[in-house]
């Protein structure tokens, strides 16, 4: 029998297009019919705010993209969905769910002082509409073509990380090691570190062009920065994290109300989504 209560279920609150306008979905099944533009967003219902409560869910990445999916379904496969795009998707989640007014908390840097402030989501989303869908640059007579890292990728990446910074943690917290011993182990998880800044790198890259021959397999591409000298890849590390940091969101200004101090001052403001529905901070998703 059909419930009246079915009258009053959720309803689409905003309508987006994806900063993305679709580039790097058009060979998946990531987006019902391709559509990109004028994608209904949901505010997330109960079950929603448990799964963001839920620990395990969170570090995996699983919490977020059941989320996506609950609140706007035209994502079909939410892990493929790219980085500037989540970052967009999930502030108009949260307008959605609590309004456009976010809390946030931010320490002066010129006098420490601690301060409340509000601001406006929907004013960030509009700062996507400069986000550069592609971009390339050039590096010794090389044309580097660069590409958004989906949120699986950027998942796995930062559990790795995480693993590393827990080992660093138990070895220098282990009072048993001998110092030799704790130096070789320590040794051993910053090459491993090493080894996953430059993997997170090269994942950056879509191909590499040179007199109009390109290679885009990525073991390729990953074979040749190794062999290559440290100048060259330093160079491509800068570059890389110059223009990808054109995805992030941008930097906000706040006004420092302290009464010996009044300095104006930015704070960034990169999404942690195990945070962002509920606590004042955000804190950096990137590891370059």
């Amino acid at each position: 029998m059909s419930s009246f209560l079915k009258e009053y279920s959720r309803q689409a609150k905003l309508y987006i297009d994806l900063p993305s306008q679709g580039h790097y979905y058009n060979d998946k099944e990531v987006l019902k019919d391709n559509q990109y533009s004028s994608v209904p967003v949901f505010g997330m219902n109960a079950m929603d705010e448990i799964t963001f409560k839920t620990p395990d869910a969170l570090l995996s990445g699983t919490a977020t993209t059941e989320v996506m999916q609950s609140c706007i379904p035209h994502i079909q496969d939410p892990w493929n969905i790219v980085g500037f795009d989540i970052d967009y998707i999930l502030i108009a989640i949260r307008i959605a769910t609590y309004g456009d007014t976010m809390n946030i908390e931010t320490a002066c840097p010129h006098c420490s002082a601690i301060h409340e402030n509000d601001v406006m989501l929907t004013k960030i989303l509009e700062n996507f509409a400069n986000c550069p869908v592609t971009n390339s640059f050039d590096v010794d007579g090389f044309k580097i073509n660069l590409r958004p890292l989906s949120y699986r990728e950027n998942t796995d990446f930062s559990m790795q990380n995480f693993a590393l910074e827990r080992q660093v943690l138990a070895i220098n917290n282990n009072s048993d090691l001998k110092r030799e011993d704790k130096e070789t182990q320590l040794q051993e998880v910053f090459k491993q570190s090493s080894k996953l800044n430059l993997l997170v790198a090269v994942s950056h890259i879509e191909s590499i062009e040179k007199n109009g021959l390109v290679e885009a397999l990525s073991e390729n591409i990953l074979e040749f920065i190794e062999n290559n000298d440290a100048v060259f890849y330093g160079k491509l590390r800068d570059n890389i994290k110059e223009l990808t940091e054109k995805w992030n969101l941008p930097n906000i200004d706040i006004q420092c109300v302290a009464e010996d101090c009044g300095k104006p001052y930015k704070t960034k403001l990169n999404l942690d989504y195990s945070n962002f529905f509920g606590a004042r901070s955000l804190n950096s998703r990137n590891l370059i």
